[in-house]
């Protein structure tokens, strides 16, 4: 019988010596091998997994895109040895600076999603998609959008002094068509129910006053119990409205100078777009977004604080 070779003995008969078996084994056996035993240990993490779908419903890698025109992503994610648990999408421009336009928790092995953003005034973006696991362990894919530099700024509808009253109002309609400043009650805004984006209600949140906007379609469900109404309705749009200007409050001014679309598109953050904007008090400009990606905004002139009471303001929208 072939004798093995004495060194190849000797360290497998020593197999403590680690770096040193596998380094010397590599004079005497096939490279396959040694590249087998550099393989990942069973049960040794890795990273999750994300694409960006293709296709025509999606925006490809190096469009051009007018400033309000849709960017459409479609993530696919899937976690390897744990489940994802965020999801964060940024956009990132040639000086470095960051912009984070969706921020989103979760505990799943895997997810589909489909996405519109909307292109803003920033000549170029890097849209950078970043999954994480429970581990810790990240995954990243990413695209590049260009501005269109024939962009021009769009015009808007302007409609002063609006008034819609609370679910016990009586003498105001409850329903808005922000598109057209037409204000209905239930029942005729269950005939216009595909252009309905704007609800107001009042309720007392931890005993404070809070005049409300909202929307048909708000998100769990808590707005049919001012109308119930809504309970049989087959279309339910959903309007975003950006609760950061809390904290970072829109002048009065700017509103009032606002005459295109300019204004509208820099003022909404979708990473802050919640379902609906509480403490509407008088001096507020809100930022919204309807389900078909119109931007708006709304100056509050009055708010009564009874559920009897009424919402007094001036509304802004693309066109």
């Amino acid at each position: 019988m072939k004798k093995i070779p004495r060194p190849i003995l000797s360290i497998l008969h020593d197999k403590k010596r680690g770096n040193v078996f596998i380094l010397l084994m590599a004079f005497f056996l096939p490279l396959s091998f040694v590249t087998l035993s550099g393989c990942q240990k069973e049960g040794d993490s890795q990273p999750p997994l994300v694409l960006l779908k293709t296709g025509s419903s999606y925006t490809p890698d190096r469009s051009i895109v007018a400033v309000g025109g849709a960017i459409r992503l479609g993530i696919e994610a899937t976690g390897m040895n744990a489940n994802i648990t965020n999801l964060v999408v940024k956009k990132i421009m040639p000086d470095g600076t960051v912009k984070v336009v969706l921020d989103s928790g979760m505990n799943v092995m895997g997810f589909s999603l489909d996405r519109t953003f909307f292109q803003s005034v920033e000549p170029e973006a890097r849209w950078t998609v970043q999954v994480m696991d429970k581990n810790r362990l990240f995954a990243t894919t990413a695209i590049t959008i260009f501005k269109d530099p024939n962009s021009t700024w769009g015009g808007i509808f302007e409609y002063a002094g609006l008034t819609m009253g609370y679910q016990d109002n009586t003498a105001y309609g409850h329903y808005l068509d922000p598109a057209t400043g037409k204000c209905y009650f239930a029942d005729t805004a269950s005939l216009n129910q595909s252009s309905i984006d704007v609800v107001a209600y009042y309720f007392n949140d931890d005993n404070l006053p809070s005049p409300t906007f909202s929307s048909p379609g708000e998100q769990g469900g808590a707005i049919t119990a001012y109308y119930p109404e809504l309970s049989t309705w087959t279309t339910l749009r959903y309007t975003k409205w950006d609760v950061s200007v809390d904290g970072d409050p829109i002048p009065v001014s700017v509103f009032d100078a606002c005459h295109n679309d300019s204004t509208l598109i820099v003022s909404y953050d979708d990473v802050w777009g919640k379902r609906k904007f509480k403490y509407a008090d008088a001096g507020k400009v809100i930022p919204f977004m309807t389900a078909t990606g119109k931007r708006g905004l709304i100056k509050v002139i009055s708010a009564d604080h009874t559920t009897s009471g009424k919402i007094v303001f001036d509304l802004k929208i693309q066109q």
